[in-house]
C-alpha cells in the first residue's frame, strides 16, 4: 500500500505555506487561506489502498479551504471532522458541523470550509470507478452532510474515526475489509439520505467484487475478460454489461487502473530505484513504448517528465 507524509515543521517559515499548498493539491483539497502566517503549521499523512481509495489525516492551524476539490479521475470525497470547529459556508449562511457528521460531495464542485481553530480531519477520496453509477451518479450528486443523528451514519463515522489513529499501521491485508465496508456504508448512508436515485445493491456488490478481482491481477499482462468471468462464475456478457452501466469497458477500466498505479509509483520516492520500464511491466503493460504513449495521452506528459517533476517537487519540500 502506498503512503506519504508531509509536515510544514520540516521547512523554514517562509516556505511553509507553499509546501502546505502543494500537500493539499496532492490530495485534491482546494486552495487554502491561512489566518496566522507567522505561526502556521500543518501535517498530512496519506495512504492509498489497492483499489485506489485515498485516506488522508489532515491536521493544521486555522484556515479556510475554498474552491473546487480537483481530482483526476473524478472521485467522491468524504470529510470526517475529528477535532476543532468546522463551518460549511454557503453564500452568506454558515453551518456548524458536529463531530460525528460526515461531509460528502463530488470532486470538481466549489465549496468553502471554514476552520477557525486548530483542526484534525480525515479526508477520503473514492474513485468513480469504484462507484456503481446506477446507485451513485457523481454528475448530479450534490454536496451534503451525513448527520450523526442517523444510526447508520454514527456507525459509519465510528468506523472512519478508528482509522485516524492507526492510519500508518494499515497493511494491504487490513485495508481490504475496510474497502468493502466503506463502499457498503457509502451506499447505505447515501440511500438513507435520499442522495441516490436508484438502489441496486446486488449490482453494486458484484461490480465491487469484480473490480477487486481485477485489482489483484493487474500485474498479469495477459489478463482477459474471460479469465475474470470464469473466476467469478459469471458470464463475460454480464461483466461487460456492468461496466457499460458504469460508462466504461472492461479493457478501458483495466488500462486506467494500470495507468493510475504507474502514475502513483512514478511519483513516489519509495519507488525511485525502479526504472520506468520496471514500473510499467510491474503493472501489466507488456510494451514500454505503448505505455509511454498511453501515459502521455492521459496525463499530458511523458512518464520520464512526470517522474522528474515529482522528484524536483519533493526535493524542494525537504
Amino acid at each position: 500500500m502506498k503512503s506519504w507524509k508531509c509536515s510544514t515543521d520540516l521547512v523554514s517559515g517562509e516556505e511553509r505555506e507553499r509546501v502546505w499548498g502543494e500537500a493539499l493539491h496532492q490530495i485534491s483539497l482546494p486552495a487554502t487561506h491561512v489566518q496566522d502566517h507567522s505561526g502556521f503549521h500543518g501535517d498530512v499523512s496519506s495512504v492509498v489502498s489497492p483499489l485506489g481509495i485515498e485516506f488522508s489525516r489532515v491536521s493544521s492551524s486555522a484556515q479556510t479551504l475554498s474552491g473546487a476539490c480537483l481530482s483526476r479521475p473524478p472521485c467522491l470525497w468524504l470529510a470526517l471532522p475529528v477535532e476543532g470547529v468546522f463551518q460549511l459556508a454557503d453564500g452568506s449562511d454558515s453551518t456548524n458541523l458536529r463531530l460525528g457528521d460526515i461531509l460528502y460531495g463530488p470532486t470538481g464542485r466549489d465549496s468553502t470550509l471554514k476552520l477557525p481553530d486548530h483542526f484534525v480531519m480525515l479526508y477520503i477520496r473514492i474513485p468513480q470507478t469504484m462507484l456503481y453509477p446506477r446507485l451513485l451518479n457523481l454528475q448530479v450528486l450534490p454536496m451534503g452532510t451525513l448527520t450523526g443523528r442517523a444510526a447508520v451514519n454514527r456507525i459509519f463515522a465510528n468506523l472512519l474515526h478508528s482509522i485516524v489513529d492507526d492510519l500508518e499501521e494499515l497493511t494491504d491485508e487490513h485495508i481490504r475489509p475496510i474497502e468493502v465496508a466503506l463502499s457498503e456504508f457509502v451506499i447505505s448512508s447515501l440511500a438513507e439520505s435520499s442522495a441516490m436515485s436508484c438502489f441496486d445493491v446486488a449490482g453494486a456488490s458484484n461490480f465491487h467484487r469484480i473490480s477487486q478481482a481485477i485489482e489483484l491481477q493487474l500485474g498479469d499482462g495477459d489478463l482477459t475478460l474471460h479469465q475474470i468471468a470464469e473466476q467469478q462464475h459469471v458470464s463475460a456478457r454480464y461483466i461487460q454489461k456492468l461496466f457499460q452501466q458504469a460508462g466504461l469497458s472492461f479493457s478501458h477500466y483495466l488500462r486506467q487502473r494500470r495507468l493510475e498505479h504507474c502514475h502513483a509509483d512514478l511519483g513516489s520516492a519509495a519507488h525511485r530505484n525502479l526504472s520506468i520500464s520496471d514500473i510499467c511491466f510491474r503493472w501489466g503493460f507488456n510494451d514500454a513504448a505503448h505505455f509511454s504513449r498511453s501515459f502521455r495521452a492521459d496525463y499530458g506528459m511523458t512518464p520520464r517528465a512526470f517522474r522528474q517533476e515529482r522528484l524536483n517537487a519533493m526535493a524542494r519540500a525537504h
